[in-house]
């Protein structure tokens, strides 16, 4: 083994500029899922690289959106991990903000900036030169490779439970689900994240009148942006945070194995790292509180609100619409439907039931793997053969739709990789041109300790 990880780190050295190149030349392609600007390109051009690079039986499969790139490499028999990606990302709005073309990839001093370099198009590539590497270093593969790779995470990932359900023959008996990802927020201090909040996005919408009317017959109309103001106050109190009523008592996390790790979330996520990075004024939470919060609770948060006149001068009305969009995030014991039971309980409890229509845009399901797991050992053993101490994430509050590995299949998910990126949605998101070798690396590390690895099974 030590002879094996001994050349892949030779292997990797010597590719450096090649591996950069290779990163880059994907994040150079838009690949908006939203718009759908570039999406076929991109999945064309990652099929193509897989089939020709890995010699990958790779094929696009569509259920009704952008395509799923899946594709399957190594032994049939033995040990199998499934490779998750996203390949599409968020619009790169305002232009105007951004240093650089958000496709241009840019390498300043020692980043790569563009749309999608974060989140998460280094982490793709990377796992893919990962597999590359390991073929090459040893000739053929050690473990059979599943890739799933789509191109509609950033919408809510509507095709993948039907690619599942439609593919659950060939995943399910995998040993490993695995999404490659720079994970050190804190530079050399990376994380093995094990979970993810679910969500729901909703947008409310409230339309009182066909036109806006003046603004002196106002105390004898209903305004709609005080319909939705008062629902959100109901939602959400400005200094205290949620207010979630009996979501909030079902919620059955932090538990006692999760606050066993809460150590490991404060060193490796530390708040004032978040709060310069995004110029707070101030947060509604302090120490360990403002981890349990953000980590292990459930929430709702204002994404946008939308009503009436702001330009300049003075235009006096009741604006005859309001658009309010809010995000739940839910953890374990919580689902979808119950969040919406809530919302539809909140305004018939307020009497605007009848003023507001409710639409639903994302809405996927929470997911946890145990820290206890053997993989979890061997994505931590694989962090030791790089001198690296990583720290264990039992959940991570943002969502990704890794329930379909953990609650459907019964595969356990780790998402984790060394390396450092920021500014995931905003302008001038970046990734570290060293994330791009290391993280390939570890790809190929954690590959050949699971394709040698005894006892592994279970979630």
């Amino acid at each position: 083994m030590e002879a094996l990880l001994a050349k892949l780190r030779d292997y990797v050295t010597g590719s450096r500029e090649r591996l950069v190149e290779e990163v880059r030349r994907l994040i150079m392609m838009p690949s908006i899922s939203g718009t759908g600007e570039g999406v076929g390109e991109a999945a064309g051009f990652l099929r193509d690289w897989m089939r020709e690079r890995l010699g990958c039986d790779a094929t696009l499969l569509s259920y009704g959106g952008h395509p799923v790139v899946y594709g399957r490499v190594g032994p049939r028999n033995g040990r199998r991990v499934v490779v998750y990606g996203m390949y599409d990302v968020q619009p790169p709005d305002p232009l105007d903000e951004w240093e650089h073309p958000p496709f241009e990839a840019a390498v300043v001093g020692d980043r790569i900036i563009g749309r999608g370099a974060y989140n998460s198009k280094a982490g793709l590539m990377c796992s893919l030169l990962g597999v590359e590497a390991l073929k090459e270093v040893l000739g053929e593969l050690p473990v059979g490779i599943t890739f799933v790779l789509e191109g509609e995470e950033e919408i809510g990932s509507p095709s993948l439970p039907k690619f599942v359900e439609d593919k659950r023959g060939e995943l399910e008996g995998s040993d490993l689900a695995y999404s490659a990802e720079p994970s050190e927020e804190v530079p050399g201090k990376p994380v093995i994240g094990l979970g993810n909040k679910g969500i729901v996005f909703v947008e409310l919408r409230a339309r009182t009148s066909r036109y806006d009317a003046h603004s002196s017959l106002g105390p004898g109309l209903v305004n709609p942006a005080a319909v939705l103001a008062r629902v959100a106050s109901e939602l959400i109190d400005p200094l205290s945070g949620p207010r979630l009523g009996w979501l909030e008592d079902r919620a059955v996390t932090p538990t006692e194995e999760d606050l066993e790790y809460l150590d490991d979330v404060i060193e490796s996520c530390p708040v004032e790292r978040v709060v310069e990075e995004y110029g707070l004024y101030r947060t509604l939470a302090t120490g360990r509180d403002w981890y349990v919060r953000v980590f292990f609770r459930p929430s709702v948060n204002i994404d946008g609100f939308h009503s009436g006149y702001v330009g300049p001068g003075t235009k006096t009305i009741t604006p005859a619409e309001a658009v309010m969009r809010l995000d739940f995030r839910l953890v374990p014991n919580l689902e979808p439907d119950d969040v919406l039971t809530y919302l539809s309980e909140v305004l018939e409890r307020l009497g605007v039931k009848e003023l507001v229509e409710v639409g639903v845009h994302d809405s996927y399901t929470w997911s946890k793997t145990s820290p206890r797991h053997p993989t979890v050992r061997l994505a931590v053993e694989a962090y030791s053969e790089m001198g690296l101490k990583p720290y264990v994430i039992p959940m991570a509050p943002g969502s990704a739709p890794f329930y379909l590995f953990t609650r459907v299949l019964k595969v356990p998910m780790i998402a984790t990789g060394p390396g450092h990126g920021g500014r995931a949605h905003a302008p001038n998101e970046y990734v570290t041109v060293d994330t791009v070798p290391k993280l390939t690396l570890y790809t190929a590390t954690l590959l050949l300790k699971v394709a040698y690895a005894r006892g592994l099974g279970g979630v």
